[in-house]
């Protein structure tokens, strides 16, 4: 049932090339450009057609094998294809770009969900991905308005995308210690569960932003005070700021799903290790934190995850990252250059989502760790 729905998602994505468009032919990275759709091309209609017979279950397995391998090239196909519409007016091919259509991306959406429903799914879609990032790096799209954007940013974008994941990663390790010691605390005096609930939920609700500009007048405050600390780093601007209220951000999910993972400990199993003779030191060191370890590491995954995510907004306070990329893109209206520093999130994002969690299962099955997520 849910493949069937699942294919007729992807037929629905699919048709959105007839009717949707599927680029922007524009002169420079600012101004609109001309439009263009599925109806400018003629053999675009044969890929099109394919896609959605794709969506059709296959039982030969040979044929099953190339419409496999088709769907794990479309992506790649479609965006290739969109590089041949170029109007015939004079233009810069230096400066002149294609911007990709809604079509487009619905399309490669479409692609990736009928990849899902297949065995090994997630690894199609993964290896489906590298072939798209394997072309673009190798530049069979040099009309790609996300190539031009990389070609003339390339140092700053890899300068960029270093300081946003050690900002991330910073970040979360430094939450990662007080984290669990809130959680397991909670456990151990109920009456001081609600105060550090609400201490780290305080942080969670409320806005980014806020948290930022709060920081921006006390360090700022220190920084001119006491020279030495500026020094150091201490100011309103810069990394320190983002890196705390990363810090504080990522205290939640680590804070209760290690509060969680505690409290459903069975106490038999407890009783047990005490009556085998265990001291407190051991109980926890053999039993209960081994038995507590899949939730804690789904908290640590979570807040990692939202890391990625928030270190975005490092980029208004001068903390660098992909962010820096995007609002600069805002302020000049530059689309292309927006998803060029939106997109790399998205996929580190994925990315750890996948590494982690497949970290998470090996290391559950490694300490001989039953675990049900029901």
């Amino acid at each position: 049932m849910k493949d069937g729905i699942r294919r007729g998602l992807s037929l629905i994505l699919f048709s959105t090339l007839l009717f949707l468009p599927m680029g922007f032919f524009k002169v420079n990275r600012v101004l609109n450009g001309s439009v263009f759709s599925l109806w400018d091309f003629d053999f675009v209609w044969f890929l099109v057609l394919c896609a959605m017979f794709s969506t059709f279950r296959v039982h030969n397995r040979f044929i099953s094998l190339i419409r496999t391998l088709f769907l794990m090239v479309l992506p790649s196909i479609l965006i290739y294809v969109s590089q041949g519409y170029l109007i015939t007016e004079s233009f810069d091919p230096n400066v002149a770009r294609i911007s990709l259509g809604p079509s487009i991306y619905l399309a490669i959406v479409g692609t990736w969900v009928l990849l899902s429903t297949e065995e090994k799914g997630t690894f199609k879609i993964v290896a489906s991905l590298l072939v798209l990032l394997a072309l673009f790096g190798f530049g069979a799209f040099p009309m790609l308005g996300f190539y031009k954007e990389y070609i003339n940013r390339q140092t700053t974008f890899f300068l960029e995308l270093q300081r946003h994941l050690s900002l991330a990663v910073s970040s979360l390790l430094f939450a990662l210690v007080p984290g669990i010691y809130l959680g397991y605390q909670s456990t151990r005096h109920p009456r001081l569960r609600e105060w550090i609930m609400g201490f780290v939920n305080g942080f969670q609700v409320a806005p980014t932003l806020s948290m930022l500009a709060l920081l921006m007048i006390p360090l700022a405050s220190l920084g001119q005070s006491f020279p030495f600390l500026r020094a150091w780093g201490v100011k309103g601007v810069g990394f320190l700021p983002a890196f705390i209220v990363l810090s504080l951000y990522a205290l939640l999910p680590i804070t209760s799903n290690t509060y969680t993972a505690f409290k459903q400990l069975d106490p038999a199993v407890m009783d047990s290790a005490k009556a085998l003779g265990l001291s407190s030191k051991q109980i926890f060191r053999k039993v209960s934190f081994p038995l507590a370890l899949p939730f804690i590491i789904t908290g640590i995954r979570i807040a990692f995850i939202q890391n990625i995510g928030n270190t975005i907004l490092a980029g208004l306070v001068g903390g660098g990252g992909m962010g820096s990329l995007i609002f600069l893109g805002l302020a000049q209206s530059a689309t292309d250059l927006i998803l060029f520093g939106s997109l790399p999130v998205v996929l580190m994002a994925l990315g750890f989502e996948v590494i982690l969690e497949f970290t998470e299962l090996r290391l559950k099955k490694k300490m001989g760790v039953l675990y049900d997520q029901a």
